[in-house]
């Protein structure tokens, strides 16, 4: 019988202690090692994530945001470890379902071969905690290591993939016995922190039009299906030692990536910063922040949120278009 490969998760952090020992204790479950990449984290992140016995600290010093960079330092840490191994590619708000190790998929992934690579969904779970939903996309989060292949596959300074993987349609397989539990829409206060964020730091590095980053970061559930959340899916007490939901801390309304977002604000003075639609109301309150936007800007924004689940029609997409030709 051949060793199973060594199980390596590499996971990015930056004040993530809302949700850490969530995902730690969870992922001690399976996996033999846990890389942590700490970015200036200042919520006792670091000191949580010490005090599991799986956890390999790494310093991430880059000041920028780079996620590209950040995951080409966990992989190359994750190589530094001797032996066949399977690299697995999670945020801390990312824990598979509890059931995954019963399913025919996860005897396919520890028997896998390298160079496979596997793709799994989001079960996103609902503010209600009884309810979840999920697209259809699935994302590349699992590697099963060949030593060789560099992380340039779809490698971005944001939104770029977590792991390396090659391209070739016959390594590449789809989970569907079991999904990521996505943990992030618990605090629907804190992924709108968060996509205010990526408006802005896309716009900071890339530069797109402003009504692109409206669009891009939109959030609509078109195409999405509402399920009950099954009991399997979580970890409980009489099973696994704990429950999942409850090491969850919904409490704070304070976030990094707000923070960040009124720091760098100021570094820019052009009127092109004001059509970014990131100006809303509680962001404004909560820093005391004047709005800087005109009625018209104001409207534009009012527009593109109306029609945020009607985006693709031919008749926006043209009057996007038209905003743009005339110097929105």
């Amino acid at each position: 019988m051949n060793k199973q490969p060594l199980l390596i998760c590499m996971t990015p952090i930056r004040n993530e202690a809302w949700v850490l020992h969530a995902f730690l204790k969870a992922t001690s479950l399976w996996a033999d090692y846990i890389i942590i990449a700490d970015q200036e984290s200042t919520d006792g992140s670091r000191e949580i994530a010490l005090s599991y016995s799986k956890v390999i600290m790494i310093e991430n010093n880059k000041p920028e945001y780079n996620e590209s960079e950040r995951q080409k330092l966990l992989v190359g840490k994750a190589r530094e470890i001797e032996g066949d191994k399977i690299l697995f590619g999670l945020d801390s708000d990312e824990i598979f379902a509890a059931n995954f190790t019963q399913t025919d998929d996860w005897f396919k992934i520890i028997n896998s071969k390298p160079g496979d690579v596997f793709f799994l969904k989001w079960a996103e779970i609902c503010p209600n905690k009884n309810e979840y939903w999920e697209s259809n996309k699935f994302y590349p989060w699992i590697f099963h290591d060949d030593g060789i292949e560099p992380h340039e596959n779809y490698a971005k300074n944001i939104h770029s993939m977590r792991i390396p993987y090659p391209s070739l349609e016959k390594q590449i397989y789809y989970i569907n016995d079991f999904r990521v539990l996505h943990l992030a829409y618990l605090n629907i206060y804190r992924v709108d922190a968060k996509r205010r964020f990526y408006k802005f730091i896309d716009w900071e590095i890339n530069h797109l039009h402003p009504i692109t980053y409206s669009r891009s970061y939109a959030q609509t559930k078109k195409e999405c299906s509402i399920y009950i959340l099954p009991s399997q899916f979580l970890y409980n007490t009489a099973q696994h030692g704990f429950n999942l939901l409850d090491l969850v801390d919904l409490t704070s309304t304070d976030f990094w990536f707000d923070q960040y977002l009124n720091k760098n604000l100021i570094k820019y003075k052009s009127k092109e910063i004001n059509k970014l639609d990131i100006w809303d109301k509680e962001f404004l309150e909560k820093y005391h922040l004047i709005d800087p936007r005109t009625k018209l800007i104001k409207l534009v924004h009012t527009y593109l949120n109306l029609s945020k689940t009607k985006s693709d029609s031919l008749i926006i997409r043209i009057i996007d278009k038209l905003l743009i030709k005339f110097g929105f």
